[in-house]
């Protein structure tokens, strides 16, 4: 089967006190949308990134600038909703595409493993989505502020990216979804609003995503810790 990544770049700032688009940001010295981009060419036919319309050409200019624009395929703009840019980046895929991995251009520090256990599933199964096991108590409030719930832990999972689905179904299910009035916050929940089965696979604690000015420093310690394994072994 053939697979190509969409990798959504449509994000702002706003979280990080910025004005300028957080993917551009660079962790040890390279953009965070390059790191999110460059482990999907060890497993995929090509990508399709997704930007904000005032990004189009910074974007296509940072691809160029780190060597990835023979995989790169096409930079398109992306939707009003998450779910619409990544509608856009299916419309942009190649007639062959079979698998395709959805992937936030802000989780920067993706590794092999979760991108292939996710490959493998939507090869088998038809669909897998890296997550990562809750591991706080979960409570259920009301608008006050009262406990209303506390969930079961053990049951509870927190969704990351590459979401990785038969380009078919996930078709099926923006279509579904767009003829409802549906939208939802992962494509994953796509399929389950069309009744198809969504299986998880192994996410990484690593495997976060850049939001507040706290999340560059994490990222910068894991790349740290990343490069201290490395030379010991």
């Amino acid at each position: 089967m053939k697979a190509y990544a969409i990798i959504l770049g449509g994000g702002s700032g706003r979280r990080m006190g910025l004005e300028s688009n957080k993917i551009f940001l660079t962790l040890s010295g390279i953009p965070a949308i390059v790191r999110a981009i460059a482990p999907f060419t060890g497993f995929c036919a090509g990508a399709v990134v997704v930007a904000r319309e005032e990004d189009m050409d910074e974007m296509s200019a940072v691809i160029s600038q780190y060597g990835l624009s023979r995989f790169v395929l096409r930079v398109v703009p992306g939707g009003a909703t998450r779910q619409g840019s990544v509608k856009n980046g299916l419309a942009a895929l190649p007639e062959d595409a079979d698998i395709v991995l959805v992937h936030d251009g802000a989780r920067a520090l993706v590794t092999d493993e979760v991108i292939e256990a996710a490959l493998r599933s939507a090869e088998e199964k038809g669909s897998g989505v890296a997550a990562v096991p809750v591991t706080d108590t979960i409570k259920k409030a009301d608008e006050s502020g009262l406990v209303t719930e506390t969930l079961n832990r053990v049951e509870l999972y927190a969704m990351q990216t590459p979401q990785a689905f038969r380009v078919e179904l996930l078709r099926r299910a923006h279509a579904q979804a767009d003829a409802a009035g549906y939208d939802a916050t992962d494509d994953a929940a796509l399929l389950e609003y069309a009744g198809m089965p969504v299986y998880l696979t192994r996410g990484h604690k690593e495997n976060l995503k850049l939001t507040t000015p706290e999340d560059l420093a994490f990222g910068e310690a894991i790349l740290r810790m990343r490069r201290e394994r490395e030379a010991l072994k």
